[in-house]
């Protein structure tokens, strides 16, 4: 299936200001003084973008036509590797959760227009370390694995880093409700020694958030959870060795 479909489908009617009044507080008070111009990349249903155009001359991309509806600002319809706009146009480049949906050639040619458009600095948010085999799923009509939020990538300071060898770090911060994170040698158990139906309990994901579309085969479905024994225990024994972490990432750099 195109992922630009099951983009369009997600449920942009629901993500509200008040469930990100923290992490936008933090967004604001993180953007330098020198600021005045931001191009927000991802900018998704404009939660965060509504309230920086208060403050600042935004422009918004996104693939998304239905997502760019809800958008109070100048905005643009456009895929993030390739933003028609002329280059070092804006003061600060900002993308938030976006970079962990994409496949590695997406990533390497949005992180190149970032680094285009940006007159001076880039400010990314980004899960935090997150293992994304924890919210493994199968489809149960292809048996297809895949993360069940479209992560495909983990990200830390190093390897945000790496990708801007053009710029310096000038300020980072872990910031968000503490999750867990699953250790990767006892979820590759949990893998292996249980079924799928086991591998992501209710009280990780709630039952309404579990509508999801495989998008291997376009199959629709409600992912249940049963018990499995096995599964619990592994489960108990990642509550005792992991520990929680914030659950966002924020890096701001500046061009060297």
């Amino acid at each position: 299936m195109d992922n630009q479909l099951i983009y369009e489908k997600f449920d942009w009617d629901g993500l509200k200001e008040n469930a990100l009044k923290g992490k936008i507080a933090k967004v604001l008070e993180f953007i330098p003084e020198d600021v005045n111009s931001i191009l927000d990349v991802g900018c998704g249903n404009g939660v965060i973008t509504n309230i920086l155009a208060q403050h600042f001359d935004v422009t918004a991309v996104d693939r998304s036509q239905q997502a760019l509806s809800h958008v109070n600002a100048k905005k643009i319809q456009a895929s993030a590797d390739e933003i028609p706009l002329k280059s070092e146009q804006f003061d600060m480049v900002f993308s938030s959760e976006m970079l962990e949906h994409m496949e590695e050639q997406v990533l390497k040619g949005s992180v190149n227009e970032f680094k285009r458009l940006s007159k001076k600095y880039i400010f990314i948010t980004v899960p935090n370390e997150e293992n994304p085999d924890k919210l493994s799923i199968q489809c149960p009509k292809c048996k297809f694995i895949y993360n069940r939020p479209n992560h495909l990538r983990s990200f830390n300071v190093n390897s945000l880093v790496k990708l801007f060898p053009e710029y310096k770090l000038v300020k980072t911060t872990s910031f968000g409700m503490k999750v867990r994170y699953y250790n990767s040698k006892i979820l590759k158990l949990k893998r292996n020694l249980t079924p799928s139906t086991a591998w992501v309990p209710y009280y990780w994901i709630s039952k309404t958030d579990r509508k999801t579309i495989c998008p291997h085969c376009e199959h629709e479905f409600i992912y249940d959870y049963r018990f499995h024994p096995i599964a619990f225990f592994l489960d108990v024994l990642n509550v005792t060795i992991s520990p929680k972490k914030p659950y966002w990432l924020f890096i701001l750099m500046e061009k060297k």
